[in-house]
């Protein structure tokens, strides 16, 4: 009996392998793409990131530099800080997934102008994480096709300057980039501008540039001086990395599907309210929505801005009307973009390198096309009335800026009055004007009123807890290398 089971099953098996004979040939969809096409994979990669990116500047990073403050769920504001890795470390890197696997099928089929878009958010998105965390998965990251599933840790300063790092990869895209060869299909960026693409690259490279300018000053210098001579950075707020949402899910600001107390979790900044009114600057008007909203014609607009921290449980000034259709309220006839960089942060960055001689040039210059960007991305219209104080009514942008508090050449510390407008223009810019305060020191910050950490203003997030059980060895090695795993531990950027 047993014989003859062991006889059935050969014959079973023997009978199964001549059926599988042909059977891939037969049983192909000839529907079904063999390999996927770049142009499906670049949408998702712009959306995933870009939506991080608006997560991180609502949750944590305007409120980190006091644009705008908790008003529930204070952690933040009080810097008892954890990984934020919901918002950062998972989305980030599982974009990257699709940005190796968009930059692997770019390179087989040898096109160009794909490879180079994908070395460009490669390197935005792992900006983001490096100047996040510090050291973190670079160069081993994503490569379980390579039966690495626990990633080394690699030092910032590598990441940035090594062989295949974030300037070099940028640069390479700079010159993979032809206007006159293939087209970027599926492009929801910049609807496959390539002109547009080789202006952020290299824009992205003078914000790295200066984030470095402190530990390599001449390599800082010389690139940027290089930049400027070719001309090829942005130019107007017409060349901005901003993602333009549409009215309908997936392509949707990320704020506007929110419950209305998820939304009034956030308020507008008292320390952006006062300078807003210090300068009667119409901006105020476009980042914050009155606190006696809705308004009609017999009432005036009043605005009020919540101190970061201060546990204050009446409701200030929501976020204005670009960032969300608040229920019973006036609407905006835009939403807001999902930034990644803007034309007003690539000429303040150029008016600092001026005024410090990194390059040649009028700083001024370059300080007056930043607040003129900023505004006409915006969409402020004048004339515009101050509602606070004497009402002091600003009739065009030349009245604006003769303000000995906006002029240029009437500041006593140019630096700050750069570093100043240019944290009222990174607005929703993702963490960026946290790690740009990090670096100069503008504004001026004071710590939160009953922050959690000694009065000091944390400078990183820590690691999220899945390193520490998954990859532990690595983890290890990391805060081995770079010190405790800690808020205000320094990284390579900042060591002093």
């Amino acid at each position: 009996m047993k014989s003859f089971i062991y006889i059935c099953l050969i014959g079973l098996l023997v009978i199964a392998g001549a059926c599988d004979e042909g059977f891939e040939e037969v049983n192909s969809n000839p529907n079904q793409p063999e390999e996927v096409a770049p142009s499906a994979i670049l949408p998702q990669i712009i959306r995933s990131s870009v939506n991080a990116s608006v997560d991180q500047s609502y949750l944590v990073g305007n409120n980190i530099v006091q644009l705008t403050a908790k008003t529930l769920r204070v952690e933040v504001d009080i810097y008892n800080w954890n990984a934020f890795a919901n918002i950062t470390w998972f989305p980030m890197y599982e974009s990257l997934r699709n940005v190796i696997a968009l930059e692997q099928i770019a390179e087989e089929q040898e096109h160009d102008n794909y490879q180079a878009v994908a070395l460009i958010m490669k390197s935005w998105i792992f900006s983001v994480l490096t100047d996040a965390y510090g050291d973190i998965p670079y160069y081993e990251a994503i490569a379980a096709d390579q039966d690495i599933n626990f990633p080394a840790y690699d030092a910032q300063e590598d990441i940035y300057l090594g062989e295949e790092g974030l300037l070099d990869n940028l640069a390479r895209a700079n010159d993979l980039l032809n206007t006159a060869g293939k087209t970027i299909e599926g492009d929801i960026l910049y609807e496959g501008d390539v002109e547009k693409w080789i202006r952020l690259a290299n824009s992205l490279r003078l914000r790295l540039l200066a984030r470095i300018s402190e530990k390599e000053p001449q390599l800082a210098m010389r690139n940027m001086q290089d930049i400027v001579n070719a001309g090829n950075h942005m130019q107007s707020y017409e060349d901005n990395a901003a993602l333009e949402y549409l009215n309908a899910f997936p392509n949707q600001f990320p704020l506007i599907p929110l419950k209305t107390g998820d939304f009034d979790a956030v308020n507008i900044g008292a320390r952006v309210v006062n300078v807003f009114n210090e300068l009667n600057d119409p901006r105020l008007a476009i980042y914050a929505r009155p606190e006696n909203a809705p308004i009609n014609a017999s009432i005036d607009p009043v605005y009020s801005g919540l101190v970061n921290g201060s546990g204050d449980p009446d409701q200030k000034s929501r976020l204005g009307y670009p960032f969300y259709d608040y229920p019973g309220h006036q609407t905006a006839p835009d939403k807001a973009d999902g930034i990644i960089m803007t034309n007003a942060e690539t000429q303040f960055i150029l008016a600092e390198a001026a005024e410090r001689g990194w390059i040649t040039g009028d700083p001024e210059v370059f300080y007056r096309a930043g607040v003129i960007s900023s505004m006409n991305y915006w969409g402020v219209s004048f004339p515009y009335t101050s509602p606070e104080g004497d009402e002091v009514t600003i009739s065009d942008f030349e009245d604006y800026y003769a303000q000995q508090e906006v002029d240029y050449a009437q500041a006593e510390n140019k630096l700050q009055r750069i570093g100043e407008q240019k944290w009222i223009a990174m607005y929703f810019t993702g963490l960026e004007a946290w790690f740009d305060w990090r670096r100069t020191g503008f504004p001026v910050l004071e710590p939160t009123p009953n922050n959690e950490n000694n009065d000091i203003i944390p400078i990183r997030f820590i690691y999220p807890g899945q390193e520490q059980n998954l990859n532990s060895e690595n983890y290890q090695e990391a805060v081995a290398a770079q010190g405790p795993d800690d808020i205000n531990t320094k990284m390579w950027l900042v060591e002093e």
